[in-house]
């Protein structure tokens, strides 16, 4: 039983890492000048430089 519980874990990993490879990129990478402006990482704007 054991044994079966790990093949299905196996079988999901795999699969899960398939579908991953497998779909289509977001077109580009990301650079710097992409978040001139931006405090955070994710393009967040600084709260310091936002009209209040």
């Amino acid at each position: 039983m054991r044994t079966i519980y790990i093949i299905v874990v196996l079988l999901g990993v795999a699969s899960i890492l398939v579908d991953h490879l497998s779909s289509p990129s977001s077109g580009r990478a990301l650079s710097p000048e992409d978040f001139a402006g931006a405090c955070a990482p994710c393009g967040a704007p600084c709260p310091s430089t936002q009209k209040k």
